[in-house]
């Protein structure tokens, strides 16, 4: 037998082993596909084909000035050069607009205009304003000296567009006159100057939304384009996702506070369900076995009607918003109260079918020895009752933890809602859902190891 149970143990650390090393070579094999060089090189002429193509779909068909910028500025591939990440690199001289400096020495007359409609007398909103600004900041445009320099610009070899720009923050700016740092000084400006007077405009977010409309690009993706395999990119997206959903602005935080909330709601409706459950369980015994309580146990069995031919997510709205609302009691022990009632409904049926189980040789033993019906009950027959139903306990405590899912519908922070909250900031489905199942899927595992470590113990101690 114990050789056995060796052999088990040995095949289970060999399998996850390979399981491990296989995510190891998958991982490797996903990190090293974006190494090498292109597959076919490039002249200057292509480079340059490439390059006018993806600059030229950046600007809003809306947005004028954007366009204008984009059409009057020129960039000139003189050299190139092929990297080891499947990359060619441009060296290139640009000549543009020098928008950042325009919106510089002007954006405080933009930004104090009044935004007062005169035909309606109304405040207009930032298309409008977009639109009557527009063609005074075309003027500027037209009317200052355009600026030149060079620049790097990278292409990468993809394995689904063919060679693809870098639209890096850095390139992006340069090459169009510093359109993204003018974007940022309008979004920071909070002041104006009128009439010699410092005047307030964080809350005139209009005003400055449509001064920035007036050279929006879109299309715009500022991150490294993936020159990875089927597998690398599949990897590669694995890793966004998870650090979008989980690790960027600490969003795990949501999951810990739910797990937390999550544990602690089901602890202590539990502790309810138990001591409730013993309560009613020994009622409907005692009147089973004497005949006596036959009020608190009609009582009991219309509770037990009840709670267990309701689902429990209308008891948990009922409770909250009909009962306790109204007089103040908030959200968390709302449904603590809900899931403990609901718990020692079944706790009490599975306590009582403990009881019943008891041999009634065991109630006579020890009335033979003097005791009365409280002291047999107490000393003999639960202490037998609740060894044989632990494990069932031990089950419906699981129950509980994934019921407690539930309670997201009232408000409550649990595991559930912390993913439903990643979701709704990153409108990502498929990665904040699968946590929280993973969590409770490991949380439940868990448990049903020790409930089968405790009944491997019970069946040691009977013999």
């Amino acid at each position: 037998m114990k050789n056995n149970k060796n052999l088990k143990t040995l095949v289970v650390v060999l399998a996850v082993l390979l399981v491990l090393g296989l995510a190891v070579g998958v991982m490797t094999l996903a990190e090293r596909s974006a190494y090498g060089r292109v597959s076919e090189e490039l002249s200057i002429e292509e480079a340059q084909a490439i390059l006018d193509e993806q600059l030229s779909v950046l600007p809003s068909s809306v947005a004028d000035c954007a366009i204008y910028i984009v059409e009057n500025s020129k960039v000139t591939v003189t050299d190139l050069a092929y990297g080891e990440a499947k990359d060619v690199i441009l060296t290139c001289t640009y000549e543009t607009i020098d928008v950042a400096g325009i919106i510089a020495a002007h954006k405080n007359d933009f930004l104090s205009m009044s935004t007062e409609d005169p035909a309606t007398g109304k405040t207009m909103n930032a298309t409008k304003i977009k639109i009557m600004i527009q063609e005074e900041l075309l003027t500027l445009f037209r009317a200052t000296e355009p600026v030149a320099g060079t620049v790097e610009i990278r292409l990468y070899e993809t394995q689904t567009d063919s060679f693809k720009v870098h639209l890096s923050d850095e390139m992006v700016d340069t090459v169009f006159g510093g359109i993204l740092t003018a974007t940022r000084d309008v979004e920071n400006t909070n002041t104006v100057w009128i009439d010699g007077e410092e005047v307030s405009i964080a809350n005139r977010t209009s005003l400055k939304n449509g001064l920035k409309s007036c050279f929006a690009l879109i299309n715009y993706d500022p991150t490294q384009p993936d020159t990875s395999n089927a597998v690398g990119r599949a990897w590669n997206s694995f890793k966004s996702d998870f650090h979008r959903n989980f690790i960027a602005e600490n969003r795990w935080t949501y999951l810990v506070t739910g797990l937390g909330n999550t544990l602690s709601l089901t602890f202590l409706s539990l502790v309810i369900g138990l001591v409730l459950g013993f309560i009613l369980a020994i009622i409907r015994c005692t009147h089973d076995k004497t005949g006596k309580l036959r009020l608190l146990n009609a009582v009991a069995q219309l509770y037990l009607t009840v709670i267990r031919g309701t689902p429990v997510m209308v008891q948990l709205i009922v409770i909250y918003f009909v009962c306790l609302l109204p007089i103040g009691i908030e959200a968390f022990p709302s449904a603590v109260l809900c899931f403990g009632l609901n718990s020692a409904a079944y706790v009490a049926e599975i306590v009582r079918g403990g009881i019943m189980a008891v041999d009634e040789g065991q109630t006579e033993a020890g009335r033979s020895l003097g005791l009365n019906y409280i002291q047999t009950m107490t000393y003999i027959i639960i202490p037998q009752a609740f060894k044989a139903v632990l494990p069932s306990l031990a089950n419906e405590f699981i129950t509980l933890l994934k019921e407690s899912s539930v309670a997201f519908t009232i408000g409550v922070v649990e595991l559930t809602q912390g993913g439903m909250k990643i979701r709704s900031i990153t409108y990502s489905n498929f990665m904040p859902l699968l946590a929280v199942a993973l969590i409770y899927l490991t949380l439940v595992l868990f448990l049903s190891h020790l409930v089968s470590l405790l009944e491997r113990r019970l069946r040691q101690n009977e013999r």
